[in-house]
């Protein structure tokens, strides 16, 4: 049997990131999080890669494929290389809206997915690919953490 508990734990998650951007101001956005990066593009990372999966899950159901492709783990930091220019230059409130859209439409795909859909991204090695709440929380303990909240 399929589990399912990931719908509740994105849902969970959504209503952190929901939280903890109702919270922060412009200044808190601009805040340090090392590497180059501040909070805003954290923001629009998350946005980025909760959108990324949906378009990958939505062209593997137009190919009649049943759960994406695998991909590697170098595409993932090759994409934040790329993007990282275009997430500094996004306004704060931008960041923080387009990753509460893209949480909420991530979480009502992979909520709708067909068990034996997750069972093949399980199968595939890509459990990331529906379960969207580690991603999430990974950045905001990270935000929390710069913010020494």
């Amino acid at each position: 049997m399929t589990d399912r508990s990931y719908i509740a734990q994105n849902a969970a998650a959504t209503v952190g990131l929901r939280e903890l951007a109702a919270s922060l101001s412009e200044e808190d956005l601009a805040a340090d999080l090392g590497g180059g990066w501040n909070i805003s593009m954290a923001f629009a990372h998350l946005a980025f890669w909760d959108a990324w999966h949906v378009a990958r899950w939505q062209h593997a159901a137009t190919s009649g494929d049943i759960a994406p492709a695998y991909v590697s783990g170098d595409v993932t930091d090759r994409n934040n290389d790329a993007l990282v220019a275009t997430w500094r230059a996004l306004p704060g409130a931008s960041a923080v809206a387009l990753a509460l859209e893209a949480a909420e439409v991530a979480d009502n795909y992979v909520a709708d997915l067909e068990d034996d859909a997750v069972d093949e991204a399980v199968e595939r090695g890509g459990p990331n690919w529906f379960e969207r709440f580690p991603h999430r929380r990974d950045h905001l303990d990270q935000i929390r953490r710069a913010l020494g909240r």
